[in-house]
């Protein structure tokens, strides 16, 4: 992934750069002291992952990141812990408290790869069929993908739940996630999988669908919401 660094403070830079060094798909394509610089950076050069700190003088990083009409995938950067609730209003992948050690570090990278390998992976149902047939009570039966609510795991089964039925089959969430295109589809739990378009509302950890209300767990939260055509 091809990072910039924008932050006015020195160390602060030469901290990120030396952590982002020793993850091997990290690749550090420059460093800006202040937002205006930063702006002109990023309008001749593509940029797939982007430091952000928050403090800086005549324009703040959440400022600048409103600016931009094509937003790299985003970590900031800040002193003060009061601006998570602001970071995941803007839709970053993650935020760094300073001092930030390797393993926060690390773990707010690895989320960012998410998002990217998201974005980046082709989907594997392209050009392929819009419906599963599925084998339950002893039948198979279709099930058009675009009548698909959402699929729950139950130990050694999923329950796949559409407008007018449920069907429980015999296989993994795993399984079943691999038949279902991306495009369309998001893991949102470790037991649930949820159809992006029937998405009607996002609350706290909660997701709803029509009448029903799935878990939305934080290690799947901003991947779901990087596929949503927020404003």
């Amino acid at each position: 992934m091809k990072c910039l660094i924008v932050d006015d403070n020195p160390m602060a830079r030469t901290v990120l750069r030396q952590m982002a060094a020793k993850v091997a798909w990290l690749e550090v394509m420059g460093e800006c002291e202040e937002a205006v610089q930063a702006i002109h950076y990023l309008q001749q050069h593509e940029v797939d992952l982007l430091f952000l700190d928050v403090e800086m003088p005549e324009m703040t990083g959440l400022e600048l990141l409103e600016s931009l009409v094509r937003k790299p995938i985003t970590i900031l950067i800040t002193s003060r812990e009061e601006y998570a609730v602001k970071a995941f209003d803007v839709n970053v992948a993650d935020y760094l408290v300073k001092p930030v050690s390797f393993a926060r570090f690390m773990t707010a990278v690895q989320r960012a790869k998410e998002v990217f390998d998201l974005q980046n992976r082709e989907t594997p149902n392209a050009g392929g069929n819009d419906y599963l047939f599925v084998r339950a009570n002893n039948a198979l039966t279709r099930v058009p993908l675009d009548q698909i609510l959402f699929v729950q795991a139950m130990d050694d089964y999923v329950v796949i739940v559409t407008k007018t039925h449920k069907y429980m089959v015999h296989t993994t969430l795993k399984g079943i996630g691999e038949k279902l295109p991306e495009a369309n589809f998001c893991r949102v739990h470790r037991s649930y999988i949820a159809a992006i378009d029937k998405i009607d509302n996002i609350a706290d950890n909660m997701i709803t669908i029509g009448r029903q209300v799935i878990p939305l767990s934080e290690s799947y939260k901003q991947a779901l919401l990087s596929r949503l055509n927020l404003i």
